[in-house]
């Protein structure tokens, strides 16, 4: 007898639809929100005053607050790299990049760290090349 109860009540849950984990979920949950008004013996014109302030109360609190972050997308810096081959110089690689081979001193302040000299550039080196 017990067994066809477990079984009975588990066909009418699973028969429902708006029982279901996902119905749940989705449905709107309303709020109820209560309040104790205590009003001195007044007129009745007092007391719908006092309902409509706290009517007003209450429908500026359900309202949903926007935390939405608003923010300027950030530009993401990117940053161009060249690998030496045998036989390149500053030069040919400011050519490349810039249009000019006179700018080979900007390639070799950004690199002073891999570069001794700016005469001598191991090939394979990575270069960074920038804007």
């Amino acid at each position: 007898m017990g067994l066809l109860l477990v079984v009975a009540a588990i066909l009418w849950l699973c028969t429902r639809p708006s029982l279901s984990p996902e119905a749940r979920m989705s449905e709107p949950q309303e709020i109820s929100v209560q309040r104790e008004i205590s009003v001195a013996p007044v007129q009745t014109q007092d007391i719908a005053e006092v309902a409509n302030n706290q009517l007003s109360i209450i429908n500026n609190q359900s309202k949903p607050t926007d935390y939405t972050l608003y923010e300027q997308p950030e530009r993401i810096a990117t940053q161009r790299f060249h690998i030496v081959r045998r036989g390149e110089t500053l030069s040919a690689i400011s050519q490349k990049y810039y249009g000019s081979a006179g700018k080979w001193r900007k390639i070799f302040q950004a690199n002073r760290q891999l570069i001794d000299d700016a005469d001598k550039i191991q090939p394979g080196t990575k270069l960074v090349i920038p804007d």
